[in-house]
Order: structure tokens, then C-alpha cells, then sequence
């Protein structure tokens, strides 16, 4: 991938956005951020990214699913890898997996919050790795 990767991380929560944001900018990508479903949808229009990471409860308690299917609609920004990262489990005790519900998630990964650093950033590394191999097909 030629020059920065773009990353947009679309969470309503700023603390955590801002954590990761600095994990991400030491790694060397560039970072775009988006606070709400609507707002993160208005982004990658702007910016298109290689690349986002999606709460899953933001201003609904699905409004990260819905986010993921619109994203994946859209044909100029269906082969954009999505992280997911939630604390689902620990707030409702539901329980995901890419495995078992990653079809209907419209999701590329899935990662429980809190993900340290070094997980989130091998995660957007492996996503990366796996967008840039299959454009070269």
C-alpha cells in the first residue's frame, strides 16, 4: 500500500477514540474519526478509508450493524475492511464471533473491548495485509 493507510474509527465514545487514535498515528496511519452512525457514513465519502474500526453500540444498540450493512451496500466501499470492536458481552452478556455471526455482521473482524495496543494494531495490520493481497488478484 502505497504512502499511510487511512483509518476512520467511527465510536461514540470519546475517550476511547482518542486512546486509539493515538495507538494507531505512532503506527503510522492516519487517522479520521466520526462520533455517530451518520457522521461516520459522511466520512468515508471524504476520505475513503483502507480501512475502519466500528463500535457496535453507539447512538442504537445496533447502530455499528447497521453502519456495517450500508458501508458494504455501497459498491465504491464493499471490499473496505471493518473491525469491530465492542463491549457488548460485558454490557449485555450477548455474545459474538466473526466465525459464527460474521455473515449478517457485514464485518471483516471482531475483537471484545478492551483490546490492548498491541491486539488492535495486529488486527488492523492482518486486515490491511489481507485488503492489499486481494487487490493485487
Amino acid at each position: 500500500m502505497a504512502g499511510k493507510a487511512k483509518i476512520l474509527v467511527v465510536d461514540n465514545d470519546y475517550d476511547f477514540v482518542e486512546v486509539n487514535r493515538a495507538v494507531l498515528e505512532n503506527a503510522g496511519y492516519e487517522i479520521s474519526v466520526a462520533y455517530s452512525h451518520k457522521e461516520g457514513l459522511e466520512r468515508i465519502r471524504v476520505i475513503f478509508p483502507d480501512l475502519i474500526v466500528l463500535d457496535l453500540m453507539m447512538e442504537k444498540h445496533d447502530s455499528g450493524f447497521q453502519f456495517a450493512r450500508d458501508v458494504k451496500s455501497d459498491p465504491a466501499f464493499k471490499e473496505t475492511p471493518i473491525l469491530m470492536l465492542t463491549s457488548v458481552r460485558e454490557v449485555t452478556g450477548v455474545e459474538f464471533s466473526q466465525e459464527l455471526d460474521g455473515y449478517w455482521m457485514r464485518t471483516d473482524d471482531f475483537l471484545e473491548k478492551p483490546v490492548s495496543p498491541e491486539r488492535l494494531l495486529g488486527k488492523v495490520e492482518e486486515l490491511l495485509a489481507r485488503r492489499e493481497k486481494g487487490t493485487e488478484n
